[in-house]
């Protein structure tokens, strides 16, 4: 079976959006662009096609993300994005800006800290000075060629990050400047929701939700070469996520002649539906599903990594939950040592992942608790 495109499918409506901003800052304006929606629904697939077209059109993208671990280290979204370029910058490009930019400058960027001069630098109170700071050098960093901004994962941003983030979005940068962000909505703290939900009402900033694929979109995502009826059944445990849809249709392929697996993808591991629906922690529902669709095709060491990584990632007050997950490792780890028995008897019978023969009789398969 061939694996999932890596070709953007669907998304026009989106992708026009986007042409129509890129167009705009050809035109020297600036703009702002939110993609929101869950994990794994092609924020950061949509991003990089924004930022491969705009590299197109000869702009100047500088990409950089949030991480869950740096919300303690300020301006780390802009610092990701910015600090190569800048570092790589001619003295001459920076001289124009003045001492006391030039100062805030250095406090932002570790590579310019070589401009912090005597100047006085502004409190944590007084970070306007080094949102002006930070405004200023963007419009110099565009004055030869539009610049645009990808930022990802803003939804982890540290407080100092998302502070400049609004002010750039409340005092867009006076030249062609594109910020393009992703954020996961449940996961946006109201800190960063309300300045983007203000700039969006505003017009400053263009707001697209991404939704799941239609099943015509997601059977092109898959590819032809997929059984019409497996395509189907990956697509409605998927609920159209793409992500989603490429970890199952991964873990299907690994195992030739699985046409009944993507059915069994829910009860592999025998977590209750109830549990399952209950995963309001989005990582935790990718991982477990992926581990479902291992365990489905007979994968159960594999499976039982998923189950592992899925506890790590799982709030410690989630008790419940850590049970379910624990009782679903020890079957997985039940079925390990089957399989592993199974290789080693050299006259064993090869039979479904999840079932067993009862009395010998290996014609009516007992389901294995």
């Amino acid at each position: 079976m061939a694996l999932p495109a890596e070709d953007l499918v669907g998304r026009a409506d989106e992708l026009g959006s986007l042409e129509r901003l890129l167009g705009e800052l050809d035109r020297g304006h600036p703009g702002a662009i939110e993609l929101a929606g869950e994990p794994g629904i092609g924020k950061t697939r949509l991003l990089r096609e924004v930022a491969a077209r705009a590299e197109a059109r000869g702009h100047i993208v500088l990409s950089g993300g949030a991480s869950e671990l740096e919300h303690d280290l300020p301006f780390s979204v802009f610092v990701d994005a910015l600090e190569e370029y800048v570092a790589g910058l001619e003295p001459n490009r920076l001289a124009v800006l003045d001492d006391q930019v030039q100062a805030e400058l250095a406090q932002v960027f570790p590579s310019l800290s070589a401009l912090a001069g005597g100047g006085e630098v502004a409190l944590q109170h007084e970070r306007h000075r080094s949102h002006r700071a930070v405004r200023e050098l963007l419009e110099r960093l565009a004055a030869p060629t539009p610049l645009v901004l990808v930022l990802d994962d803003v939804h982890w941003a540290d407080s100092a990050s998302v502070e400049l983030l609004g002010a750039l979005l409340r005092r867009p940068p006076a030249a062609a400047v594109l910020i393009a962000l992703a954020v996961r909505p449940r996961q946006t703290p109201e800190r960063l929701s309300a300045p983007l939900e203000r700039a969006h009402r505003e017009g400053v900033l263009i707001r697209i939700e991404l939704g799941a694929l239609s099943p015509a979109e997601a059977r092109a995502f898959l590819g032809e070469a997929l059984d019409p009826a497996e395509a189907a059944a990956l697509y409605e445990e998927s609920r159209g996520n793409p992500f989603y849809l490429q970890q199952l249709a991964r873990a299907l392929d690994l195992t030739v002649g699985a046409a009944s697996a993507a059915a069994e993808l829910s009860s592999a591991i025998e977590v209750p539906s109830a549990v399952a629906a209950a995963l309001t922690e989005d990582r935790v529902e990718l991982v477990l599903a992926r581990a479902g669709a291992l365990a489905a095709t007979g994968h159960f060491a594999e499976s039982h990594e998923a189950l592992l990584e899925a506890m790590a990632i799982l709030p410690e007050q989630s008790i419940a939950l850590r049970t379910t997950l624990t009782t679903a490792c020890a079957r997985v780890e039940h079925r390990l040592g089957q399989s592993s028995r199974s290789r080693s008897a050299p006259h064993s019978r090869r039979r479904a992942p999840g079932w067993s023969t009862a009395s010998g009789n290996t014609s009516r398969p007992t389901r294995v608790s």
